[in-house]
């Protein structure tokens, strides 16, 4: 697939690396890939999905994905957007200690969200240091093999459409307005029903997921550059800028307009 890939670090430790993948006509699946040594992928921009012991499991604005050396994978894009990823690799002869020893994956909170943006941003700079971030380490962690197949939150068919659901439209950012019980057409099951089986299956409720997939998708427009709040707020389908600024605030802790200064400064 056409890609680019950005060096943000290479240590004794660590292999830091932005993975930019170029619009393209949507394909069913990659190749069989495999990690040669353990590595972490992070959401940046985009919405594609891992192919791990058979399970899809959705890479939004949302999700970590921790890939242990020597598991084959594969990534589907069934979105034809341009997507892009952080992915932090151990050196084959890493001086840490363990490495993980199996597939993992797990959402974030907004607050981990900012950041890690903040930490790319200094490694981009030159004055970060190469480390695996905190917030990664003070996040629950599911295990994507064994018996827990469903922790990714795909393994039920109306929640993995539900997922797919609501991060293509926020990805899109279009300004159409669309609710939780659209959500639940595209999953073709009951509201009700549907949200419990969300909350069953990913341990958040709909409006939650949501909310934190449009705070992240604001953090990313504003890493971008993004000038105009008003829009954004329009874009995102806040009813007013005050709103979104009230719901980021409340999410990542600081004003959309402080989170631009500090990721342009």
């Amino acid at each position: 697939m056409p890609q680019d890939r950005i060096l943000y670090a290479d240590t004794a430790a660590w292999r830091v690396e932005r993975v930019v993948k170029r619009a393209a006509p949507v394909h069913a699946s990659s190749t069989v890939y495999q990690a040669a040594t353990p590595r972490w992928v992070f959401p940046v921009s985009g919405v594609s999905e891992f192919l791990l012991h058979g399970q899809p499991v959705l890479l939004d604005g949302l999700t970590v994905v921790v890939l242990p050396a020597g598991l084959p994978y594969q990534i589907h894009d069934w979105h034809a957007a341009p997507r892009s990823h952080m992915v932090v690799s151990m050196q084959p002869d890493s001086p840490l200690p363990s490495a993980p020893s199996g597939a993992r994956s797990w959402t974030l909170v907004p607050r981990a969200l900012w950041a890690l943006r903040l930490h790319w941003r200094a490694l981009a700079q030159g004055w970060g240091r190469a480390v695996l971030p905190e917030p990664v380490l003070a996040e629950p962690v599911h295990a994507l093999d064994g018996a827990a197949v469903h922790a990714s939150g795909m393994a039920h068919p109306a929640v993995a459409r539900a997922r797919r659901f609501m991060a293509t439209r926020t990805a899109a950012a279009d300004g159409k307005a669309w609710s939780l019980h659209d959500v639940a057409d595209a999953s073709c099951c009951s509201y009700f029903h549907l949200a419990r089986l969300f909350r069953a299956h990913t341990g958040l409720c709909l409006h939650t997921y949501r909310e934190r997939l449009r705070l992240a998708l604001a953090l990313q427009r504003l890493d971008e550059g993004e000038r105009d709040l008003a829009a954004l707020a329009h874009d995102l389908g806040y009813s007013s800028q005050s709103h979104l600024g009230s719901m980021f605030r409340r999410g990542v802790g600081v004003t959309p307009a402080q989170a631009r200064l500090a990721l342009r400064s």
